[in-house]
This record gives structure tokens, C-alpha cells and sequence, in this order.
């Protein structure tokens, strides 16, 4: 008992508790989740706002600068006039300087632009950076911008720091003009603008640990909240390689023992992937927080309630301990045991109900002795009745072989069948039989009333051969037949005819049935009383029939009968399907007599 509320108190109280604190906790966790993810969502969205804003004044700037007749007829003009006429390419240079400095007057982003030429040669506006012509003009930027005209390619970065760019964490920008070739020599304009024009969006952006990335469609860095992350290629990283292959989401990923919380989403106007990167433990340390506090607070109650708990139940658990010691006493066979009640008042009336419980054993043991000695006496007085019947077996049997003697076959039919009847009445091997056998006594019995009543009727079996050796109580049919022959057929103006059917029904029942042409009968009439008014051969009724069948096999099986004046009387009976012979009480004491 002490076990069972000790583990009652852990089930009921302390299981409970720790999943409510969990649940909580997890609750909780889940809330601050969806917070922070839709608070860095809401930071990512006002980022890549601003970002796709600045992207797009840069690239509106570019394309108009592509589209200026005049820019470009100036550059040419500068490209013409350098050999011939100095003074010429002078002025020119400087009329170009002004015409760009309208575009970037409100900006000072603005680091260069590289105008290349088709017969070879460049001109760059405010610094040539030292970059190399041959170089440039055989790097993979220049061809994809020759690819496209007069559509702007905006690089990164990380693409910046190729071979053939600038070569700095910038923001760059190419295009390829569309216009004759009759006024313009210029091929393509190479625009470098600052990387903080960018850069400086994503870190007013960051008020809490962690970092941004805007990342370009062909996985290079555009640009980042840190340098550092630009030059160590961390869209390569593969904590951002989930965010690189879906358009937006978040997910926890871990790298090196640490883990990050990333959400991305993908830029409509650009297609730049922007990534925002937290770490993880810093966004669940409140919940951490909350938790252990929770447990501490949880664990102490339960301990000094576990702790009063202890004391409550050891005062109740001696006298059930003495209890059960007694208990099993008994259970060993020892009825003559007492205790002395004590404890609280259910534990005292228990007590005393063992007590009492004990010499009601006792009174039922004495009276199951005297009971069995009445039964062994009972069963030796059946045994020592068996004489009898021998005694008129045996008769018989010396009736037969007189009548054999004196050439007298309807007696010594009559006499022989009514032998095996008479050994049969009286249980000669056990109260079952096959039902082939039980056919053989009926076979008997039908001699002896053909030789009593003549040829008044016929006998018509049909019964499966599987059925045959299948067990069955012994006489069940005979006085079912009897009825019919002694009770159907009497006074009857024509032959009487009487059909056995017998077969199986499923795989747990079996069938016989047995229907005549006699007077029959009213169904609601009391045909169990009347027939026992009559003489039947071995004093066995229908009522017997059915009280038998309950005995032995239950209530599920028995007889069914059906019958109406002047139609005929049918009878179905219904057995359990026995493929071995049971083993019954009588036929212990014929064995062992």
C-alpha cells in the first residue's frame, strides 16, 4: 500500500506538475519564438526595403546616364579628339566631369566610372584606380554587361574582389549603351560606388547580437552588416545553406556547438536573398530563465511535500504490513490465524474483518468434509446399485438363448435389443456415446416397438458421415422418438412416418433433427407435463432431455419444438460439436468401481 501511494503521489502530483511547468515553458517559448520571428521579419522586410531603394536610385541613375545623347557624344568627342587636338580633349573632359556631376551632385557615393571605348582605350571620371584595361575588359562581368545592352548589372562585394573589378568591398555597376556607332565609340561604363552606401542600411538596422547579409542570385555576398563576413565568403557558410535554396522562412540550424536562429526572405525587385542571423541562446534566455526558476520553486514544494507525505504513510503502513503477514499465512494453508486490530478506523474495521473472515473458513471447510463424506457415501450406494441391473442383464441374456433354443426369432430379436437398451439406460460406459452408436440403440429400440405395434411405421435416416463419430449424451434421442411412436402415432388412420436429420452447423455445432407425420399437437399446450403422465421406456421426458443438455453443455443448446394439430410434430436439436469423449463424473466411478 505504501508503494502504491508513494507512486500515486509521483503520478497524481509530481508527473502533473512537471508537465504543466513544461508545457509552460514550451508555451512560453513558443510565443517569444513567434515574436522574435516576427519582429526580425518585420526588421528584415525594412531592411531590404531601404537596400532595394538605395539598389534601385543607383541603378534609375545608371540607365539615365546610358540613355544622355550628350554623355556619351562628349565621351566619344574626348576618345576623337586626344591625338589630334589636345586642347580639344581638355575641354572635353571637362564638359563630361560637368554633365556627371549633375547626376551625382546629391550623392558623394559616387568612387569612379570607367567609360571603355570599342577601339580600345578608357576614360575614368574623378579616379582611374589603376585598373588594368586588358584585364578588365576580359572578365566575366564585362561580357555578361556586353551580353545585355542597355540593361544595368549591379555586382557586390564579393564579386568586386574578383579578377578584373575594382577590387574593394564596393557596389558596382555596369552597362552597355544602345546607340549608332556613327557618335559613339564608348562600349561600356564601369560605375564603382562606395560600399557603405549599402552597408551603412544594415547596421542602423542591427539593435540586438547578430548580423545581416544581402546575398546575389549566383550565391556572391553583395554586401554585409560586417566586413569580416564579407571576407571570409560566409554565404558559403553551410549554416546559410537551407536559406540559400528556399525563397523565405526561418529555421534553427548548428554549427561548431552553436546554434542560430536565421530568417530570410528573397527581394521581389532584385532578387537578392536578405539573411539575418541571431544567436540562438541569447533569444531563449529569458525562457531559460523563467524555466529554471519554475523547476526550483516546483521541486522544493515537492520535496517537503513528498518529505509529509513519507511520514503520513508510514504511520498507516505497520498494521497493513501485520496484515498482509497474516494474509499470507493463510494463503500457506494456515486458517488458524487472529490479529489484534489497530491503526485508523478503516485499517481497525479491515482488521476485524480478517478475523471474521478467517473463521467463516474454517465453518466452510468443516461443512465442504461433512459434504464430501455424504458424496463418497452417495457413490458407493449407486455402485452397489449396479448389481441390480446385472442381475437383469443377465436374464435376459438367458431369456435370448431359451428363446434361440426353442426357434423363437421375434423373441430372441425383442430380448437381444432390449438388452442393449437396458445396458444402455443404466450408463453401461459413461452417459456419452457416439452419435453412430446412439443410431444402434435406436436401430434396438425400433425392433422392439415394430414387434410390438407391426408395421404401423417407418423409419428414415439421413445423417452426415462426418457427423458419426462426434460425441454426444447418451439416450437423447430415443425418447425424442418415442414420442412420436407412442404419443404421435396413436389412433393415426394412416402410416406413420418418422425422419432423422443430422449434420454439422459451422464449425462448433451440430444439427439433428426429427420430424413426423403424426396428430401433433397445440404449441401453447404443456407438452413436458403431459408427456410425463404418459410411460415412456426408461422414465426419461422431454423435460429430462432439456435439463440434461443445461447440465452438461449450458443454455446456448437444447430443444426446439414445433407442432400443429393434424401436421406433425417437428423437433430440432441443437449440440456442441465433440470430436473426443468427455470426461464425466459417473464415468470416474464406474472406473474406479
Amino acid at each position: 500500500m505504501a508503494t502504491v501511494l508513494y507512486v500515486s503521489f509521483v503520478l497524481i502530483i509530481l508527473l502533473p506538475i512537471f508537465i504543466v511547468t513544461w508545457f509552460s515553458v514550451r508555451s512560453f517559448n513558443t510565443v517569444l519564438f513567434d515574436n522574435v520571428t516576427t519582429r526580425a521579419m518585420q526588421t528584415l522586410e525594412q531592411v531590404s526595403y531601404n537596400v532595394d531603394k538605395e539598389t534601385s536610385r543607383i541603378i534609375n541613375t545608371v540607365a539615365t546616364i546610358a540613355n544622355d545623347e550628350k554623355v556619351f557624344a562628349t565621351a566619344t568627342s574626348i576618345h576623337t579628339q586626344a591625338v589630334r587636338d589636345q586642347q580639344a580633349s581638355h575641354e572635353a573632359s571637362n564638359d563630361l566631369d560637368h554633365q556627371l556631376s549633375n547626376y551625382f551632385h546629391s550623392t558623394s557615393d559616387i568612387v569612379s566610372a570607367l567609360f571603355f571605348y570599342r577601339d580600345e582605350g578608357t576614360y575614368a571620371y574623378k579616379q582611374g584606380l589603376g585598373l588594368q584595361e586588358a584585364e578588365l575588359r576580359h572578365a566575366n562581368w564585362y561580357q555578361q554587361t556586353l551580353a545585355n545592352v542597355n540593361k544595368v548589372q549591379i555586382f557586390g562585394a564579393e564579386d568586386n574582389r574578383l579578377p578584373g573589378t575594382s577590387g574593394h568591398m564596393e557596389i558596382t555597376a555596369s552597362i552597355a549603351p544602345k546607340f549608332p556607332t556613327s557618335f559613339n565609340m564608348v562600349e561600356s561604363v564601369y560605375f564603382v560606388f562606395r560600399g557603405s552606401v549599402l552597408q551603412q542600411l544594415l547596421r542602423t538596422q542591427v539593435s540586438e547580437p547578430g548580423y545581416f547579409l544581402v546575398v546575389a542570385q549566383n550565391g556572391a555576398v553583395v554586401t554585409g552588416s560586417d566586413d569580416e563576413m564579407i571576407q571570409n565568403n560566409l554565404s558559403r557558410n553551410t549554416l546559410l545553406q537551407q536559406a540559400m535554396n528556399q525563397p523565405t522562412g526561418n529555421y534553427v540550424a548548428n554549427e561548431k556547438g552553436k546554434q542560430s536562429f536565421v530568417i530570410f526572405m528573397t527581394s521581389v525587385q532584385t532578387g537578392w536573398k536578405y539573411i539575418h542571423v541571431m544567436p540562438y541562446d541569447q533569444m531563449l534566455s529569458q525562457v531559460r530563465h523563467v524555466y529554471n526558476r519554475t523547476m526550483l520553486v516546483s521541486t522544493l514544494g515537492l520535496l517537503v511535500f513528498l518529505i509529509a507525505s513519507w511520514i503520513w504513510v508510514r504511520s498507516m503502513a505497520k498494521p497493513i504490513l501485520t496484515l498482509v503477514k497474516q494474509m499470507n499465512r493463510v494463503k500457506m494453508g494456515n486458517f488458524q490465524v487472529q490479529i489484534e486490530a489497530s491503526g485508523p478506523t478503516e485499517i481497525y474495521v479491515l482488521g476485524n474483518s480478517f478475523n471474521e473472515m478467517t473463521l467463516r473458513i474454517q465453518e466452510l471447510i468443516q461443512e465442504r468434509e461433512k459434504k464430501e463424506a455424504e458424496r463418497l457415501n452417495a457413490e458407493m450406494t449407486a455402485l452397489q446399485s449396479q448389481i441390480g441391473p446385472h442381475f437383469l442383464v443377465n436374464t435376459l441374456n438367458a431369456i435370448k438363448i431359451m428363446a434361440l433354443m426353442v426357434k423363437a426369432p421375434q423373441i430372441q430379436k425383442m430380448t437381444e435389443a432390449l438388452m442393449h437398451l437396458v445396458s444402455s439406460a443404466f450408463n453401461r460406459g459413461g452417459i456419452y456415446t457416439t452419435v453412430g452408436e446412439e443410431l444402434l440403440l435406436l436401430n434396438d429400440y425400433f425392433t422392439i416397438m415394430r414387434i410390438r405395434y407391426g408395421d404401423r411405421f417407418e423409419i428414415q435416416t439421413d445423417l452426415d458421415e462426418e457427423i458419426k463419430g462426434l460425441y454426444m449424451l447418451r439416450l437423447l434421442l430415443q425418447p425424442l422418438v418415442e414420442n412420436s411412436i407412442v404419443h404421435g402415432f396413436h389412433g393415426l388412420d394412416r402410416k406413420g412416418v418418422i425422419q432423422i436429420q443430422g449434420h454439422k452447423v459451422g464449425e462448433r455445432h451440430i444439427q439433428i433433427i426429427i420430424k413426423d407425420n403424426g396428430k401433433g399437437f397445440e404449441e401453447d399446450s404443456d407438452l413436458t407435463r403431459k408427456k410425463q403422465r404418459q410411460e415412456t421406456f426408461n422414465g426419461i421426458g422431454l423435460q429430462n432431455v432439456q435439463q440434461r443438455i443445461d447440465l452438461q453443455y449450458g443454455r446456448e443448446f437444447g430443444l426446439r419444438v414445433k407442432s400443429q394439430p393434424g401436421e406433425g410434430t417437428y423437433i430440432e436439436l441443437l449440440l456442441p460439436l465433440l470430436v473426443s469423449k468427455p470426461v464425466s463424473q459417473v464415468a470416474i466411478i464406474e472406473k474406479e468401481g
